[in-house]
């Protein structure tokens, strides 16, 4: 059997195509219009983008060579990080222009979708409906609506680019092994297996390194899209049906090496990534048998969102041991499902092609190897369901091949089945509009949840409603006392209300878990500060950048401490210049308060006309910004101190 044409199944091209194509648009831009004028989220958005420098200074030279070659926040994707570094450059910190870009790269992933299915399997109709499921299934509205999955649409697109690049030489290659097989067994019957091996040139074909070269994009987008090589050989199953052309297996296998390889050195390199921020959770904390419940479960319940999207959460807290019976069941179902596709592989083939996809492209984050804390994610789901959109679209066309009024009756139920998942996800998208909304709408559909405490209590906390805001971070930290942003969160509420000791305990507390966590060293310098405890402030700074040597605010606040110390033995200029400079060339001189602090360090180490000329530089980019008080401060500093040759320390805390 030969492979699928192109075209359409009555072998002529259909003007619809272009028409679905704007209607695909159409709907994900009337669905997720609002995110315009959306907020960023508490979760991801600030590490991401408004406190990462590097985004922060827009698209640059030093920018690129950041994203190429450093591991951030447990992450190597580089092109997730341009994306981001050239909305800031474009948009600035316009959070409504981040979210749009992300509804423009999802509207542009269905069209490629749909339009690389229908090349795929000539089918225009079905190849609409599962781009239509894909563009508006709630289950997707997380990757769209939140900003920092940027690297999901944006992986998504190059993947969808090699799928096309892809099809398009394999569908080259069969038609051309066929048209030579036919020649050579009319010239003297010899099979096609005999051809010389010379013949295999994949390396020759453009799309094939197209597709390559896409696939390599698609790994610095996101590593989840790893499992690409195993659904090339999915495709070349079904629908491309190259397994069927005589001698040609063993080339189909052997131009996926290429694609092996890559895979294997992106897994290596996501590895080291993670490894770098702790991120992968230890056997220990979660054991192998706990992990392959949740797996279990976790299949079963993606499948039930996917038929009956209820109950929609931001985070979806990891719960154990998880209850016997459940995993039973889940256990049950999928070797069911497994055993009715299997024993359907040849008369539907898209059954298994469609289960396959889903069960494999979820593995990379199925929670065998547990990265964070969810026992799932929306965000998951995002390339796995095309799978199972397939299967179930290419099986309702069979089962109703001989129906009266097919063609009305399919029509009515694939508009009510999208119009269903519109208006689901348009609902959905709503609770995206700020941390808030999507905290309580988590919390309303969840137990437990840590992490959806720990984000309201943060909102909350922005607005100034302190109490609230410390309950709810007791909550979390109650639930989870060894997370380290629930007990910094508290410790934050705590100070705030001068329950000082209080705050410094919460820190010490999450230590003993946690000893090299930067991010509470980082608060323990702010508690001792506050509390007048200079030399186990400048301990918890130090001890923080030895951690992360470029921390902005560590090495702002340990610069000015060592500059400014009221006690002579804590001063120490040359380093408050150092760390101050440091600081200052990070910001490219843009913050005043860094600046200030540089210029109260050359007033530490007697430089006094640098001490005058970088003060005067912080009063004039704070007077850009309009901050009155650290124009305020600055000119003080520089009349009163440093015009006469004097450095400026600290009072003595009382």
């Amino acid at each position: 059997m030969t492979s699928i044409p192109s075209t359409d199944s009555n072998g002529t091209r259909n003007p619809a195509t272009w028409w679905l194509c704007a209607l695909l648009i159409a709907a994900i831009l009337a669905a997720f219009s609002p995110v315009a004028g959306f907020n960023f989220i508490y979760i991801d958005d600030n590490a991401y983008i408004w406190q990462n420098p590097p985004v922060l200074n827009g698209l640059s030279w030093p920018g690129v060579t950041w994203a190429f070659t450093r591991f951030y926040d447990g992450n190597w994707h580089p092109l997730t990080w341009l994306s981001h570094m050239l909305d800031v450059q474009l948009f600035g910190l316009n959070a409504g222009a981040h979210h749009l870009t992300n509804v423009l790269f999802h509207a542009a992933n269905s069209v490629l979708l749909f339009l690389w299915l229908k090349r795929l399997t000539g089918f225009v109709w079905r190849s609409a409906i599962v781009a239509a499921l894909f563009a508006l299934h709630p289950l997707h509205v997380e990757s769209v609506a939140w900003v920092s999955e940027r690297k999901d649409v944006l992986s998504t697109f190059f993947l969808l680019l090699s799928l096309i690049a892809y099809t398009k030489y394999a569908q080259g290659r069969s038609q051309k092994s066929e048209v030579r097989s036919q020649n050579m067994q009319g010239r003297d019957s010899a099979p096609i297996s005999h051809l010389p091996s010379s013949s295999f040139h994949p390396l020759s074909s453009k799309f094939y390194l197209l597709s390559l070269a896409c696939f390599v994009l698609g790994l610095m987008s996101k590593p989840m899209v790893v499992t690409l090589p195993f659904l090339l050989l999915l495709l070349d199953y079904w629908p491309l049906q190259r397994f069927q052309v005589s001698g040609f297996k063993f080339q189909v296998f052997l131009e996926k090496i290429p694609f092996f390889i890559l895979s294997a050195v992106s897994c290596v390199v996501t590895v080291l990534a993670q490894q770098s921020k702790s991120a992968v959770m230890p056997v220990q904390f979660l054991p192998v048998s706990a992990r392959l419940q949740n797996v279990f479960v976790s299949y079963l319940h993606y499948l039930e969102k996917m038929v009956w999207p209820g109950g929609l959460a931001a985070f979806y807290p990891l719960s154990y041991p998880i209850a016997t019976e459940a995993v039973v069941l889940a256990v049950f179902v999928l070797v069911l499902v497994t055993g009715i596709v299997g024993y359907g592989w040849r008369s539907r083939p898209y059954l298994l092609v469609g289960w396959l996809w889903f069960l494999g492209m979820l593995v990379p984050v199925i929670g065998l190897v547990q990265v964070g804390s969810q026992a799932m994610a929306d965000r998951y789901t995002y390339l796995p369901l095309i799978g199972p959109f397939i299967a179930l679209t290419w099986l309702l066309a069979d089962l109703s091949a001989k129906w009266s009024y097919r063609r009305p009756i399919l029509t009515l139920l694939s508009v009510g089945v999208v119009a269903a998942c519109w208006q689901l996800s348009a609902n959905q998208v709503r609770y995206w509009q700020n941390s808030e909304t999507l905290a309580r709408h988590a919390l309303d559909v969840t137990t437990n949840n840590a992490m959806m405490q720990g984000l309201l209590g943060s909102a909350l906390f922005e607005q100034g409603q302190v109490e609230p805001a410390r309950e709810h971070f007791a909550e979390a930290a109650r639930i989870w006392p060894d997370c380290v942003t629930a007990q910094c969160d508290l410790a934050l509420a705590l100070a705030k209300q001068d329950r000082l000791p209080e705050a410094i305990a919460a820190c010490q507390t999450v230590l003993q878990y946690h000893p090299r966590d930067v991010q509470v060293h980082d608060l323990l310098g702010t508690l001792y500060t506050r509390q007048g405890n200079l030399a186990s402030a400048i301990a918890a700074y130090q001890t923080a950048l030895q951690i992360e040597p470029e921390r902005l605010a560590d090495l702002n606040n340990l610069a000015w401490l060592l500059a400014t110390a009221p006690v002579a033995a804590l001063r120490d200029g040359p380093e408050a210049l150092r760390l101050a400079g440091q600081a200052c060339d990070l910001t490219k001189y843009q913050l005043p308060m860094f600046v200030g602090t540089l210029a109260a360090a050359y007033a530490e180490a007697g430089r006094f006309p640098e001490a005058v000329a970088t003060s005067q530089k912080a009063i004039d980019i704070a007077t850009r910004v309009d901050n009155q008080g650290l124009i305020q401060k600055n000119r003080q500093l520089l009349e009163s101190y440093y015009r006469l040759n004097k450095a400026y320390h600290e009072p003595a805390a009382p």
